[in-house]
């Protein structure tokens, strides 16, 4: 069986609401873009009535190797930038705000960055870019092909009526090494993506199917 990704794009679990209205939301959108040398947009799904759940686009015109040097230099999404101007949102507001989705599209690729509990985004946020510097060589190919959408993270899982392995994005009870197993990848070169391994620090394809719950 070929492994899909398609499924986990196309099927959000999640409605979303462009009614929404967060005090403070400019501020915070404009704080974003200074930070990360971003044109941003913001939306919100919310599961239930007692959070904001954000969805967050920060468009960079950047190449990756480019945002992992300013990264590096400590000029690119400072530490805890993220994590403090979420915090100076949430205490004007009177219901939880978290971040449910996290999408940094650069002129070569798109990461996307998913909530596994609250506040995994912004509190994971700098390991996952530091994490993408150290396993670059990795999952391009040996600096050959820069894949041009990477997931973070998917699952392996089992079904045990068929003996079937598959990635999923899965929700629950989730800790934060889970963001550092394996990540989806979309290659130009490639029909089906690929999933990269990051303790083995190699790519899996085959006998893997991907689908969102």
């Amino acid at each position: 069986m070929a492994l899909y990704l398609d499924n986990f794009k196309e099927n959000s679990p999640f409605k979303f609401n462009k009614d929404f209205r967060v005090e403070g939301l400019v501020s915070f959108k404009k704080d974003l873009e200074r930070h990360f040398f971003a044109k941003a947009a913001i939306c919100n799904y919310t599961i239930d009535d007692t959070e904001y759940l954000l969805a967050i686009e920060l468009n960079c015109n950047l190449t990756l190797v480019e945002l992992l040097f300013y990264y590096n230099r400590g000029d690119w999404g400072n530490e805890d930038t993220l994590a403090y101007h979420l915090r100076k949102l949430a205490k004007i507001n009177t219901l939880n705000i978290d971040i449910g989705e996290l999408s940094i599209h650069l002129k070569d690729t798109s990461i996307i960055i998913n909530r596994l509990y609250h506040q995994s985004i912004q509190e994971q946020f700098q390991n996952i870019i530091s994490e993408i510097a150290n396993h670059y060589v990795h999952f391009t190919k040996g600096l050959s092909e820069v894949p041009y959408e990477i997931f973070v993270p998917v699952f392996e899982e089992t079904n045990l009526e068929t003996n079937t392995s598959f990635l999923n994005m899965a929700h629950g009870k989730s800790s934060k090494n889970d963001y550092f197993k394996y990540w989806g990848v979309y290659y130009q070169s490639q029909d089906h993506p690929s999933i990269y391994d990051l303790g083995h620090l190699s790519l899996i394809s085959g006998d893997l199917y991907m689908f969102n719950h």
